[in-house]
């Protein structure tokens, strides 16, 4: 009898680990799949928009809403039905998503032109893969449910699956950048495609959501089996049900840190590129506070994390608000630092505040709810009602007014309130006096070159970077520490730190004599006006010049900047006026429209821009004149409003005559460049416009990234003859250092250029680790310049 009973008990512990591993597995597996979904569907609409930044983030929004479709779903089934129907219903539901399998979108959907962007990506999205999305979504909540009646030892507290599931999500997006794009193209007729191989997924995924089922249907309830919300675990007499504060509270708590995961996305990506690799990490990182937070975080370790908050948001706000040059992977990773810890300080609060298993399906749903705010507030409402990116540093002060200090409560009149308002005066006159220069803390290292007898240039090259640390540190640092001394005053710290961001944003847009700013859907525009009358206007698209013109009239009408007569795109319009007497030219790009200033008349000069606003600022004369100045010279100017890739290709359906003599591509002077326009496929299409002597001008001055062996790799590839020139100012006042890259299908095509000697210098060489860009395939770390 001892034995048989050693048995039992041995099959059963088998049982419980058996049952506990399907559930883990199942739970891992359906994270995966959904989050290897989202930048491959992101990736495929990417070139549909322009490569913008917003694409991303409505994208999040649309998996957000999404989300919460599916765990609305779950918690209605659970809360509804018996647990045997729950099942039933379930599997029904499985099934539909192999109707619209493998994943695909509908460019049709998009309308373009005049049209919300938001609107269209957000349909595109709901009919092409909102079904599969959303029934995979529901697996987390629901098989936590399910859990609950299996009988396991830990079936009264399944939170911690759900760290399990976070960790199959985080590793799907590190993996989909690392081991499946740069390996398996996106879509195709062949087995080994990320679609293709997502769909067999989701058939393994069904299979396990099935085995977990049978797991239930072991244990068969008696007749008149109740809800699955009825038959959870017992609540304690401590464990109450959530009244509506704590309620609002899960929700702020999950608001703040999916508000965040955007800021710091759009703000990372705007000078970088719009990519897969830049969209999963912050993702990866805001997945990553899910898995500890909700993995028997201890409370020790949560205090440890509110104590960081303070310090590692004052950091961020002092490189925003001073300028300090760094190099941008360490700007990065203080971003990241941020949202990773804000999002655990609050990831962590929701972990310890959670309810009891009868309320888990709820909680989750309630959690959805404030992602899913988080998102819309960054995709739909700040860019109708900020001018600039200012959603991100709110953020950063809401954070600190919920996880810093004690809890708020009423402002009253005591001494320690009236303490508090006085440091808060002295900071913001701290803030004005300093940040404005009225008067400044500064250090001068200059004197160490009479007492160390050394030469200037020594003192420059050891202490220069020296002084201008500490003296960013003397200008800017002063209210942030005293904002540091409000930290048990929430409220007077969250004015603190937001007089400090809107002190520094008045300042540094009366420094840069800023006339206007506005914001589309595709990124901040500014522009400034110097005051000198021999100053410019100009037009700059986040942190990037776009196009200057001169405040002189007799220079109104001289191109400047990138692309003035002494560059290399000077000396292409020198050879492309000897050719013929009137020019048809397309530009990608319209920026401030300084290339209408190449237009003579009868020339024809078609602007391909995606950005409504760019194209009422390049034609409101109020501002820039090049584009109507050459209408006015008797040149065709004409915008075609859409993304240039799918501009041209409805030009090649609908006006198969049209052909230009000269195509210039200037979208990757953002620094945040749209990658589908430097592909195979692209280049490809604008050679199929050329005429046949025409030639292909690529500007690809940039920051961060080294684009001249992506061009060199599209030329070896194509077959087609290339030339660069890395331009500098010309001498001209007002130029601008600019490296253009020129293709055409023979060396000839060139004329003389080809045996200028300005373009000898530098060279187009492909690098094997590079190689070719395709719609499918592109390595962005290749050509990241470390």
């Amino acid at each position: 009898m001892l034995r048989a009973a050693a048995r039992r008990a041995a099959t059963g512990g088998i049982d419980l680990i058996a049952v506990l591993l399907l559930y883990t597995l199942t739970l891992f597996v359906g994270a995966t799949l959904l989050f290897a979904m989202q930048p491959m569907v992101g990736k495929m609409i990417l070139p549909l928009l322009g490569g913008t930044p917003a694409v991303w983030s409505t994208c999040m929004v649309f998996f957000q809403a999404a989300l919460l479709g599916g765990y609305a779903y779950a918690h209605l089934l659970s809360a509804r039905f018996r647990l045997s129907r729950q099942v039933l219903v379930h599997l029904v539901v499985l099934a539909l998503p192999f109707a619209v399998l493998p994943l695909a979108v509908n460019s049709r959907l998009l309308r373009g032109g005049e049209a919300n962007p938001v609107l269209d990506v957000l349909t595109l999205l709901s009919v092409s893969v909102g079904l599969p999305f959303l029934v995979v979504s529901a697996t987390a909540p629901l098989l936590q449910q399910w859990f609950t009646r299996t009988g396991h030892p830990a079936a009264h507290d399944p939170y911690f699956l759900y760290a399990a599931s976070n960790l199959g999500s985080m590793l799907a997006l590190l993996g989909y950048p690392t081991l499946v794009e740069p390996y398996l193209h996106l879509q195709g007729a062949g087995r080994l495609t990320q679609t293709a191989l997502w769909s067999v997924g989701y058939a393994a995924l069904a299979v396990l959501i099935a085995l977990c089922a049978l797991t239930l249907w072991r244990k068969p309830a008696p007749a008149g089996e109740p809800t699955a919300a009825e038959t959870a675990a017992p609540v304690a007499p401590s464990q109450p049900r959530p009244t509506w504060a704590r309620r609002l509270w899960w929700v702020a708590l999950a608001f703040v840190p999916s508000s965040l995961l955007l800021g710091v996305t759009t703000y990372i990506t705007t000078d970088l590129a719009a990519v897969p690799l830049l969209w999963v990490l912050p993702l990866a990182i805001y997945l990553l506070t899910f898995i500890l937070a909700f993995g028997r975080w201890p409370r020790l370790f949560h205090h440890v994390v509110l104590l960081a908050v303070l310090p590692v948001v004052l950091i961020v706000i002092f490189l925003m608000v001073s300028g300090m040059p760094a190099r941008i992977w360490v700007v990065v990773l203080w971003h990241f630092a941020l949202l990773f810890v804000v999002a655990l300080a609050c990831h962590g609060a929701l972990a310890l505040d959670r309810p009891a298993a009868r309320d888990l399906t709820e909680f989750y749903l309630l959690i959805s709810i404030g992602g899913v705010l988080g998102g819309l507030f960054n995709a739909l409402v700040a860019p109708l009602v900020f001018p600039g990116l200012i959603e991100y540093p709110m953020m950063m002060v809401l954070a600190c007014i919920l996880l810093t200090g004690r809890p708020i409560g009423p402002v009253g009149l005591g001494p320690g309130a009236i303490r508090a308002a006085g440091v808060l005066l002295v900071l913001i006159a701290l803030a004005l006096i300093l940040y404005s220069e009225s008067a400044t803390l500064r250090i001068d290292l200059s004197f160490l070159e009479r007492v160390l007898n050394v030469g200037s240039d020594q003192i420059s090259d050891r202490f220069d970077p020296i002084e201008r640390i500490v003296n960013k540190l003397l200008i800017y640092g002063p209210p942030l520490v005293l904002a540091w001394l409000l930290r048990r005053r929430p409220l007077h710290l969250g004015v603190a730190l937001g007089a400090v961001l809107a002190i520094a944003g008045f300042v540094d847009a009366r420094n840069n004599d800023q006339i206007r700013q506005t914001r589309s859907f595709f990124g901040v525009l500014r522009i400034s006006r110097d005051r000198d009358e021999k100053g410019y206007t100009e037009l700059r698209h986040g942190t990037t010049l776009h196009g200057r013109q001169s405040l002189e009239p007799s220079r109104r009408a001289e191109p400047l900047s990138y692309y003035h007569r002494n560059g290399p795109i000077g000396q292409l319009f020198e050879e492309l006026d000897r050719r013929r007497t009137t020019l048809h030219m397309a530009v990608v790009g319209l920026g401030t429209g300084t290339l209408a200033a190449y237009a003579r008349p009868g020339d024809r000069v078609t602007f391909y821009e995606i950005d409504r606003k760019v194209r009422d600022i390049a034609f409101d004369p109020a501002y820039f004149t090049y584009a109507t100045d050459a209408r006015n010279r008797g040149a065709t100017v004409r915008v075609e409003l859409g993304d240039a890739r799918i501009r041209m290709e409805a030009v090649k359906r609908d006006r198969p005559e049209e052909r230009y003599d000269v195509i210039l591509v200037d979208a990757f002077t953002s620094d945040a460049i749209p990658v589908h326009l430097l592909t195979r496929e692209a280049v490809r299409l604008y050679f199929d416009l050329l005429a046949p002597n025409g030639i292909l001008a690529l500007h690809i001055s940039n920051r961060h990234l080294r684009l001249e062996p992506v061009v060199a790799g599209l030329a070896q590839d194509g077959g087609l003859a290339g030339m660069l020139q890395h331009g500098d100012t010309g001498d001209i006042r007002g130029g601008v250092e600019a490296s253009w890259a020129i293709l055409a299908r023979r060396r000839e095509d060139f004329g003389e250029m080809a045996s200028d000697p300005r373009w000898q210098q530098a060279h187009l060489d492909p690098e094997p680790r590079v190689g070719t860009w395709t719609d499918d395939f592109h390595n962005l770390l290749s050509v990241f310049k470390w």
